[in-house]
Formats: C-alpha cells, structure tokens, sequence
C-alpha cells in the first residue's frame, strides 16, 4: 500500500468577483454557482495533501448565512483538518467582502469528505496532516468526532422514523381547502455529461452535480410559492457511485413537505451510459434534500402552502423531512451554540451533536490562548482564564500509572466520592452508549443554601494516535424524566473534563478544566475553585486516589 501526502496538508484559497453570469435574477450569486466553486477548492486542498486525484464523496450539511451580490468578493479558504486513510475531511469557509465598504462576512462554513483515488490499480494510504498551528489542532481533533455524526446519522434518522411510526405521527391537515398535491411539484431534468463537466480523469464534478441539483430543485420549490425560491441549506451531498462523460444524469425533483416559512425538496440523480440507457438500466449516484424559504420585495419571509401526500411514497417522504427537520434544528442548535450555553435537553433527535458539543466545549477551552500560572508544586500546576464574565480553571497533575487506566478510573465519576469531597452522590441515570453516560449527582449543602444537584453528560474518547490526549468531557444535559426537585438547588456545568496525556508506560499527565461564570459555582465543575490551597488539596487527593487504585493493577 502506498502512502501520501503533502507534508503541511492541503491550504488553498479561491478569490472570485461575482460577475453577472454568475447571479440570479435577483443580482445574487446562485446558489448552485457557489457549490461549484466551493466543490472545486475544496478538490484542490484534498489533491494538494494526498498527491493524487481525489473525488467528492459527500459535503455536511451547509447553510447559507449571507448573500453575495454582483460586484462583491467570494473568498473561499479549504483545509484538509484529517486524513483518514483512503479518505480526508477538507474544512471550507466562504466569505464575502464589499469593495467599497470593505465589510466582510461569513457566508458558510462547511465540511466535506473526499477520497482519493490514484491513477493506478490499488489503494494508498494517506499521509497524516502536518499540524501548524492551535487552530490546525483543534480540527484535527473535532474531525473525528464530525465522522462520528457522519456514521451515524443514517440510525439516528432511522430511529426518528420508527418513532414517527408508533406514535402514528400524522398530519391531520391533508384536507385544508389549499393544500397541494406533492404530484404537482414533480420536476424533471436531463443532463448530457460533457467534458467541460468533468475532471481530468473524466469523473463528473461533483460540484457540477449539486448546482444541476440545485435548478432542478429551485424549479420544484418554485411551483409551490409561485415565487423565487432562496436555497438556506442542504441536507447533506452524499454521492453513492461515479458519473462520466458521456453519461445522461437524470434529475428528479417533489417537494417533501413544507414548515411554514421553509420547504424541503428531495433531489434523485439516476446516471445511466448508452447501454444503460436503452435498457433503462440506472445507477443511483446522489440525492439530497435541499432547504428554501422565500421573500417578498420587502425581504419579508412568505409563507408557504400546506402539501397534501397523496400515495405511501409521499408519506413516507413527509414523515422523512419532519424527522431530517428535528435533526437539523438540533444540529443548527448545538453547531452554532456558545461555549458557554448553560444545558442542552438530551433528546433522540440530537444526541450525536450535544456530544459533540461537550466535547468541541473541552476542546476550545483547552486549545484557548492567555492562560496564566497560579501556582506550582511539586506535581501540580495551576493556570487561569478569564473572559468576560467566564473564570476557567485548568489544574496540571503528573500521575504515576499508565494513561489508560488514569482514563479508566477518571470516566467512571461513580468513583469521583473517593477523591472529591463536593461529590456527596452520584448514580447513572442512562448508559447511552460505550462512550456516554448520564448521571445524577448531588453535593453537600454550603451554610445556609440548599445542597445542589446536577444532570449531567460524561462523553470519554480514546486517542486514534499516541500523541493524541484522552478525553472526559462533561457538560450539564436536561432530562425530562429528571426535572429540578425543590429539595435541591438545581446547578448548570458549562464545561469541564480532563485531558490525559500519555508520558511513559507508567506515567501520565491529567490536565482537569472547569468554566464558571460569575453567579454560578457549580460543586462539580468547579470543585477546585476557591482558595490555591483547596485546588492543591483536591489535586493531591486525586494523585493519591489514582497511584493507589494504579498500584492494585
């Protein structure tokens, strides 16, 4: 197997003028321009890492934030964030700048998937990226766990429909005076692959594909509005087999359901060659499920008609978007909530992104700059942050006993009472997962308040290298089987966990985090705030607690 990569990744930057071609009727970038120009950098930082010719095999979920006008800058920025063997995830940002004002803003931020495909027969094995700066480590660790969304997302959908099922989710609106047939919105479109549509291997772009997915989509949208449909998001590009030139792509556009202000349109992109195509023999390579709204010459949001599903295709597709819906409004939530978002509900349709939140929280406060010492003994080192209104601490211990027993030990926060005097309880209230657990803990009361209480999510990761820490992340979760009690005062942890770093076969350093604000003095997140003092004597009760459970193994 051979192994490559360009030893500082795949950095490439595209600046474009929006020049009327490339604009709607409205004087805006299309939308299906834009993911041309997005798939093609994007391209150009998978290619510029792994040495080799590399094809598009999906791209996240996008939103659109911004609008681009004719005359406006288009800076797009790709970065190859992980290599994972065969395949690489290539962050991409686009911004747009006014000439004239020179103001700047973010029109997306998205993440896409590419493989690598070498001209000869067999695989390769990429290189591992060549990791620069704070930010280029912060990537390259969240990467994994974006996969770990990406892997699951398909049960996680498939579970929402079960659900959908035995409730007997039904609309009750079928038979409102103005809903419209699905039958209706049906849009049709044939491509012939050229070469200008391809790369130099003769494999269709993929960008090329989503802006055919676009039109066709937008023409479906637009028969519901009787207006000019706005693309705002894309539910995930996910291509499923190669095109080329010479192949006919037939596109195949209905309106799924609608929300009010948004619609959803699924796209089916069947490819078939010249034999294929006498025997209507098709290959399914793409579909997705792209997100519209529409405004009025005020920019006001239109609203849009109820659809009525008419055969089981079109239930199916109905009770499809409500539950894609339920796990974007989740994702849209979690992505683009703040460090410092007090609790999340822990629900079925957003498990997989308030674990990534928790642990993206640890992440960045563990990756900010401006921490400064304390204090310093022997085996311990103490640092501060301070932001705001946020005080976070970040306390350093050198521990004799091997990383992944540390990690053991430190996971399972039903042991934290032998070492942590502000834990007084603490019980699993759900084993999610080999990963995640949820648990209910209380602490002793201060003089003259109520004890505390808290819910919370403990998501632990393993290193996929050696030089990578593992991780306990926890952040407060709201369950609604577990609701605040008055007997206790109901505490928030914004974000806390260790870092275990490997030393040698039988040492390590833990590095414990833990962010307040003001007004909020969490026992757990904070149990080594206060006085340098009750940090030092809590660190030391962890070493101790840790080489003597280390020294029975």
């Amino acid at each position: 197997m051979e192994r490559h990569g360009a030893a500082a990744g795949g950095d490439v930057c595209m600046c474009q003028t929006v020049f009327p071609a490339h604009a709607n009727h409205r004087g805006e970038l299309s939308a299906g321009e834009l993911l041309k120009w997005m798939d093609a950098t994007a391209c150009l930082a998978a290619e510029k890492h792994a040495g080799v010719s590399c094809v598009t095999a999906s791209m996240d979920d996008i939103q659109f934030e911004e609008a681009a006008r004719v005359g406006q800058i288009i800076t797009i920025k790709a970065k190859v964030n992980r290599a994972f063997k065969t395949s690489m995830e290539v962050g991409i940002k686009v911004t747009v700048q006014d000439v004239l004002t020179n103001v700047e803003k973010i029109v997306s931020v998205a993440y896409a998937t590419y493989v690598a495909k070498p001209g000869s027969a067999g695989k390769i094995e990429l290189e591992p990226v060549n990791l620069l700066s704070r930010e280029d480590h912060l990537e390259h660790s969240l990467a994994i766990e974006r996969r770990r969304i990406r892997l699951g997302y398909e049960q996680v959908f498939q579970n929402l429909m079960q659900e959908s099922n035995k409730e007997g989710d039904y609309c009750d609106s079928f038979e409102e005076e103005d809903a419209v047939s699905t039958d209706l919105t049906h849009v049709q479109s044939i491509e012939l692959v050229q070469p200008p549509h391809a790369n130099h291997h003769g494999n269709t772009f993929g960008g090329q594909i989503m802006a055919w997915m676009e039109t066709v989509a937008s023409i479906s949208a637009s028969r519901l509005c009787r207006s000019y449909p706005v693309l705002k998001s894309v539910n995930m590009f996910k291509f499923w087999g190669p095109s080329v030139v010479g192949d006919r792509l037939v596109f195949n556009a209905i309106v799924n359901n609608t929300f009010q202000n948004s619609v959803e349109v699924g796209v089916r992109v069947e490819a078939y060659n010249c034999e294929e195509w006498i025997k209507n023999q098709a290959r399914h390579i793409n579909s997705a499920f792209l997100i519209f709204n529409t405004v009025n010459d005020k920019g006001e949001l239109l609203t849009f008609p109820r659809i009525k599903p008419i055969t089981k295709d079109d239930m199916r597709r109905y009770h499809g978007a409500i539950a894609r819906r339920r796990i974007r409004l989740a994702r849209k939530c979690m992505l683009s909530a703040k460090e410092d978002k007090p609790s999340d509900s822990w629900e079925r349709s957003n498990q997989a992104y308030v674990s990534y939140s928790n642990i993206a929280a640890l992440a960045h406060l563990a990756a900010k700059p401006g921490w400064e010492v304390t204090s310093t003994l022997d085996d311990i080192k103490i640092w501060t942050h301070e932001e705001g209104d946020v005080l976070s601490f970040k306390i350093e211990m050198q521990v004799k006993i091997p990383s992944h027993l540390a990690f053991s030990l430190l996971s399972d926060f039903t042991l934290r009472q032998q070492w942590d005097k502000h834990f007084l309880t603490c019980e699993v209230l759900q084993a999610v997962n080999e990963d995640e657990k949820i648990y209910y803990i209380t602490s002793p009361p201060m003089t003259g308040h109520k004890p505390r209480d808290f819910v919370i999510l403990v998501s632990q990761r393993q290193p996929c290298k050696q030089s990578e820490p593992y991780i306990v992340a926890a952040k407060s979760v709201t369950l609604t089987s577990m609701p605040p009690s008055p007997e206790y005062c109901r505490s928030i942890i914004l974000c806390a966990g260790f870092q275990i770093y490997t030393d040698g076969n039988n040492s390590c350093t833990v590095c414990y985090f833990n962010q307040v604000t003001s007004g909020v003095m969490p026992y757990l997140a904070a149990n080594l705030t206060g006085s340098s003092k009750s940090i030092e004597d809590t660190a030391l009760e962890c070493i101790k607690f840790l080489e003597l459970k280390g020294s029975k193994y």
